[in-house]
Parts: C-alpha cells; sequence; structure tokens
C-alpha cells in the first residue's frame, strides 16, 4: 500500500481535508475586509508551511506565474488594474495550486486514487441534495434549508421538484458543475453495465440530481457526457442523444419557468439583439454582456489581457449597463460569469491558448479496452473534460471548489498515461 507521510493522518482524516477544502464556499468564516475567509483556509495556513519546508517551491509555478506577474504589474502602472485586486488573485490563486499539489505530491501522485475520492465526494453532495428534495416536498424545512448552518447560501425554489437542487453549494449551476466528472462516470457505468469507481445505484442517484439542478450547463454536461460515453459518431447513438436531449429540453421548457425565461431571453438576445427588461435581467445578459466587455478589452491588449484580476476594471469601461442599457443592475463583476471571458480579458490569447494546448493534450479518447489501467486514465481525462469545458462557458472563479485541483489531476492524469503508453510500446 502506498506510503502516507503527511502528518501521519489517516485516510479518514485525509478525506475531511479535501472534502472541506473543495466543498466550503458556503460558509464564510468573517467576510470582512480585505477578504471573505474560508473554513479551508485554517488547513492552507497550517499546512502550507510544512509542506515548503518539505518539498519546496515546484519549478512549474515559477513558469506559469512569471508571465502574469509581470503582465499585471505593468497593467497596474497603466491604471488597467488595481493593486490590492492583483494581489489577492494573483496569491490566492498561487496558495490553492500549490496545496492541492502539495496533497498531490504526498499521495504519491495517485491521481486514480484522488478521483476516486473526488467521486465519492460528488455522490454525498447528490445524497444531501436527494435529501434537500424530498425534505422540501414533505415540508421539513431543516432538511432542505441548510442557512442554520451556511451562511453564503439560499433556497432557490423551482425546477422540476419544486425546488432546484443545490446541496450545500451555493447555487445549483454550481452543483450541476462540480459533479459533471461523476455524472459522466455514472452515465459510462450505465451504459457499459459496470462498476467503475461507483456502483450502480449511486450512479443513478448522481444521475437524477443533475437533472434536478434544472441547470442548463447541467443539461449541456450530461449531452457531452452521453457522447463521449459512447465512443463514437455512429447514428443510433446520435439519435438516441438527440431523442433525449430534446425530451429533457421539452420538459424543462414546458415546466420551468426560470429555465423557459432563461432560454426566451438568450434567444432574444443572441438571436433577436433584443434589449428589453425580460431579456437583460436574467443570467442569459450577463454572459452576453460580460462577453462584449472580453471583447472590447481584448481590441485594446490582444496578446496578455490586462492582468489577473482586472476584469473588474474593464466592466466598469465597456459595460452595456454604461451604454447602451440604461438599467440600474451588475452582475458577475468580478468573474466574468465564464472562464473563458475572465481569461479572454485578463490573460489574453496567450492565456487562451495555455488552456487550449492543456486541453488538447490531457485528451484521451480510445484506449485498449482490455487494459483496465489505459480505461481508467481515459474515464479520468474525459470527466474532468467535462466539467473544464462547463466552467469555460459558466464559471469565472479560478478557485471555486476546488478547480485547481482538477486542472492539476487532469495534467498529472495525461502524463501517467504517456508513460504507461510508451511503456507497452
Amino acid at each position: 500500500m502506498t506510503n502516507f507521510k503527511l502528518l501521519n493522518k489517516s485516510f479518514s482524516q485525509f478525506k475531511v481535508i479535501l472534502f472541506v477544502s473543495l466543498f466550503s464556499y458556503s460558509y464564510v468564516v468573517f467576510d470582512n475586509s480585505p477578504f471573505e475567509f474560508y473554513a479551508h483556509y485554517f488547513f492552507y495556513l497550517i499546512l502550507i508551511p510544512i509542506f515548503l519546508f518539505r518539498h519546496g517551491i515546484p519549478k512549474f509555478m515559477l513558469y506559469v506565474f512569471s508571465i502574469p506577474l509581470i503582465v499585471g504589474l505593468i497593467h497596474i502602472i497603466l491604471n488597467n488594474n488595481n493593486i490590492f485586486t492583483f494581489i489577492k488573485i494573483i496569491g490566492g490563486l498561487s496558495v490553492t495550486i500549490l496545496f492541492f499539489y502539495y496533497i498531490i505530491r504526498e499521495l504519491e501522485f495517485s491521481v486514480s486514487l484522488i478521483f476516486s475520492w473526488y467521486i465519492q465526494f460528488c455522490f454525498i453532495l447528490s445524497l444531501i441534495g436527494l435529501i434537500q428534495v424530498l425534505s422540501y416536498n414533505l415540508g421539513f424545512k431543516i432538511g432542505y434549508d441548510y442557512r442554520w448552518i451556511l451562511n453564503k447560501w439560499g433556497v432557490i425554489e423551482g425546477g422540476l421538484a419544486g425546488i432546484r437542487v443545490n446541496s450545500i453549494l451555493s447555487e445549483p449551476t454550481y452543483l450541476a458543475t462540480v459533479i459533471s466528472p461523476a455524472m459522466y462516470v455514472a452515465l459510462r457505468n450505465i451504459i457499459t453495465n459496470e462498476n467503475l469507481f461507483i456502483n450502480r445505484f449511486k450512479s443513478i442517484i448522481i444521475i437524477i440530481i443533475s437533472i434536478l439542478t434544472t441547470s442548463t450547463i447541467g443539461y449541456l454536461g450530461l449531452i457531452l457526457s452521453l457522447l463521449l460515453c459512447t465512443e463514437t459518431v455512429r447514428l443510433r447513438y446520435i439519435v438516441f442523444g438527440v431523442l433525449i436531449s430534446v425530451f429533457a429540453f421539452s420538459l424543462a421548457y414546458n415546466y420551468v419557468d426560470d429555465f423557459s425565461q432563461r432560454v426566451n431571453a438568450a434567444k432574444g438576445l443572441w438571436i433577436d439583439s433584443d434589449f428589453k427588461i425580460s431579456n437583460t435581467n436574467n443570467s442569459s445578459f450577463v454572459l452576453y454582456n460580460n462577453l462584449h466587455i472580453a471583447q472590447e478589452n481584448l481590441k485594446n491588449y490582444p496578446f496578455f489581457g490586462t492582468g489577473l484580476g482586472s476584469h473588474e476594471i474593464a466592466f466598469k469601461k465597456f459595460s452595456l449597463t454604461k451604454s447602451l442599457i440604461q438599467y440600474d443592475f451588475e452582475f458577475n463583476i468580478k468573474d466574468g460569469n465564464s472562464l473563458f471571458v475572465r481569461l479572454c480579458s485578463e490573460t489574453g490569447l496567450v492565456g487562451l491558448i495555455f488552456i487550449l494546448v492543456l486541453l488538447i493534450k490531457g485528451f484521451i479518447y480510445k484506449v485498449d479496452k482490455s487494459n483496465f489501467k489505459m480505461v481508467e486514465h481515459k474515464v479520468i481525462s474525459q470527466s474532468i473534460f467535462v466539467l473544464i469545458l462547463l466552467v469555460l462557458i459558466r464559471q469565472g472563479n479560478y478557485m471555486l471548489n476546488g478547480l485547481p485541483l482538477l486542472f492539476l489531476l487532469y495534467y498529472f492524469n495525461s502524463i501517467h498515461y504517456k508513460e504507461k503508453l510508451n511503456h507497452i510500446e
């Protein structure tokens, strides 16, 4: 068995550290200036100094952050970025990446083990979500309203079951995104009649909860996962996928008001260019507006953007709420509502190309099905690939819900896969 050295902690304690570090963003210890302090920051304060003493700073950190550091400092001088915001983002991101890298290293780069834990965590989130739905329909408030313990969280009514499931995360969309790797695994298990990482019962629970989030981005993840799991573009699978997609879309559009409103607003904005209040006071306009902001900022600084944390200043310069739309509301000023949008604005083409290269090099499509380890690598790759795509579309926070851990697992999984492939050859 692998020799775990981290402070002599047991498996269970190690899992708690990871779970809290990934999914504690709905509880703020204090939210006064200069920044919000979350519970898992205590782990950072205690463990990172120990890790630094033991391992030092990995070289890849210098390579990854050297250009963003220089670009950020230049744009602070040019007044395109705020010094405090820049330090907060680059500092928070580097600390978070370091923390998760050290955990992976302490676990001797066992990507499969950590990923299996992550899938188990997703089932726990889904199980809490199931309790939430049942409690809401039974009128048991403590079972569905967690504001008595989570101070950055809320009940979101609507959806297919009277409540849009968000488990212990702040938004249904975040839940749908977070559990998307597990949803991929669950779909694959049902299609192939296997029990990879989780059994059939847990797979069904995860899929049900993903549907009950009634998140558009969650449904997109469901379609992407289905297409990837079939490993083919054969006509019967395309027809099967289209039928399921049309059925799910029709069900949500006809019976979920907030979903139909978002669809109608998206059509009004992107197709009809209709900026009436019903089309602009929702998440569709948030993405539309932030994409416009990123586009304008990219025109001025196409290669490197204006530095980490600078989207807020770009928002104030180019937001349609300052010119075309004279309504008094502004959303997602800091994170751009999309990682793709934020990367465009803050890192330019260089940042986008970096992420694109990482996605391409780490993606594993077809492997020898008789080799279990190679199949495992493929499943890990494709499931995290789905999550990254969803985050690029609809989640602009660099650190939310352990996103750096997923990027690191995606990268190290591809490294291990290539090493094994070379060994086989």
